[in-house]
């Protein structure tokens, strides 16, 4: 399993130990509260949050390591950023035959156009046509390269 483990792809890899870590730590979360209250119902989120946690990183392990993910390669083209903190908002990744619109979930830093992005995603993720180009809505992991 450890070695199924590191032939995933890097953010990949982040992204299973994220989901895990987050799991373990509600459910630790989960024995303090109940240690020191003593009241299920207020450690009771904290035992489901984890459970689906760990479920939610299982399964992401168990996608990846059948291949049951697409990798989709392309160059940073715009950053759509919002109005007063400047947080990527979308990103327009350009894969030859067609533009993609990615909208971000995540915090990123040092991204420029001419980037290489590489975008993660499930197989059965749908896919929808907008603005002579395609969008993508939800994606397992990003990894950003820098070009030299």
């Amino acid at each position: 399993m450890k070695d199924k483990f590191k032939h995933l792809p890097d953010a990949l890899q982040k992204q299973v130990v994220l989901r895990l870590a987050i799991g373990a730590g509600f459910f630790i979360l989960f024995l303090i509260v109940q240690f020191c209250m003593g009241d299920i119902y207020f450690s009771l989120p904290c035992v489901v949050f984890g459970g689906v946690m760990i479920v939610n990183g299982g399964l992401l392990f168990y996608n990846s390591t059948k291949g049951n993910f697409i990798s989709v390669r392309g160059v940073c083209r715009q950053i759509e950023t919002t109005g007063i903190r400047k947080r990527v908002r979308n990103l327009y990744i350009d894969t030859e035959p067609y533009i993609l619109k990615l909208p971000v979930r995540q915090r990123i830093r040092n991204l420029d156009k001419g980037d290489t992005i590489i975008v993660y995603l499930s197989e059965k993720t749908p896919v929808y046509e907008q603005d002579n180009g395609y969008m993508i809505c939800s994606y397992y992991a990003l990894e950003i390269r820098k070009e030299a």
